[in-house]
């Protein structure tokens, strides 16, 4: 447990070297919080409602997820992985005393950490230059399973991406599944638009889904759009698929890694 600790603090750290990108992504929080002012205040132009969100608590859901989204930065991994599979560099991985997922992990989490401080610093300027007044739940069981189920989505979105790189060794070139999911993944978290404004059929079938569970459910607990009781199912799903993707990714890890013809393995 030391040796991930150990890899998570040296990625928090060294993101001051890019302190261009971590500028970047604060500024890009910025960007996303200012283009829903401007789109839902067209949107909401002579209406009091639409979809059960007014205009502030459409606002806050957008100032809420867009920060947990910035510092979400598992798309990265499938990029790595993939990239040191095909040029032969992963065989590191597979010779040092480290599980290679938990190390992506650890690696992941510690990047997060880092983004999620000046993330913070964008929706506190966003928030008192536009004025906007997030809707915070008054319960505290909701705060706490919303917190619970953020830290468990990072998991879960770093297993699921790390399965997409995997399978390079299978297809060696993953582009396709890489930009297809970086789309998909966008609308199904609900950071391009709440789930909640979708048909309730579609919502009935992503209840089963952990993608709603990783942005707009925690998302919808913490501006009180939802209750506590929604917080622990959805905890509870996403739990049960973060387990079974680092299980599936473990097995198909071992399968596969013998196509492998890394130099040092």
């Amino acid at each position: 447990m030391k040796k991930y600790l150990a890899v998570a603090k040296i990625l928090f750290k060294a993101q001051i070297v890019y302190r261009f990108d971590v500028a970047m992504t604060a500024l890009a929080t910025i960007g996303v919080m200012l283009f829903a002012w401007i789109l839902w205040g067209a949107a909401f132009s002579g209406r009091e409602a639409i979809g059960g969100y007014t205009f502030q608590t459409m606002l806050s859901y957008y100032v809420i997820s867009s920060f947990i989204s910035s510092f979400e930065k598992s798309n990265g991994i499938c990029f790595e992985v993939s990239e040191r599979i095909r040029g032969g560099t992963f065989s590191k991985y597979m010779t040092i005393p480290a599980n290679p997922q938990l190390h992506f992990l650890s690696q992941s989490l510690g990047a997060s950490a880092y983004y999620a401080m000046f993330s913070l610093i964008s929706v506190v300027f966003f928030t008192l230059v536009f004025g906007v007044k997030i809707s915070i739940s008054a319960d505290p069981m909701a705060i706490l399973f919303a917190f619970a189920m953020v830290l468990i989505g990072l998991v879960f979105m770093v297993c699921f991406r790390f399965f997409i790189g995997i399978l390079t060794f299978k297809f060696q070139d993953i582009g396709f599944f890489i930009f297809v999911q970086m789309g998909l993944i966008s609308f199904l978290t609900g950071t391009i638009v709440p789930l909640a404004l979708l048909p309730e059929t579609i919502l009935y079938i992503m209840r089963f889904l952990p993608f709603a569970y990783v942005i707009y459910t925690p998302t919808a607990l913490i501006t009180g759009q939802i209750n506590a009781v929604d917080g622990l199912v959805g905890l509870l799903v996403l739990s049960g698929w973060m387990t079974t993707m680092m299980l599936i990714n473990q097995a198909v890890y071992n399968r596969l890694r013998m196509r492998f013809d890394g130099v040092g393995v």
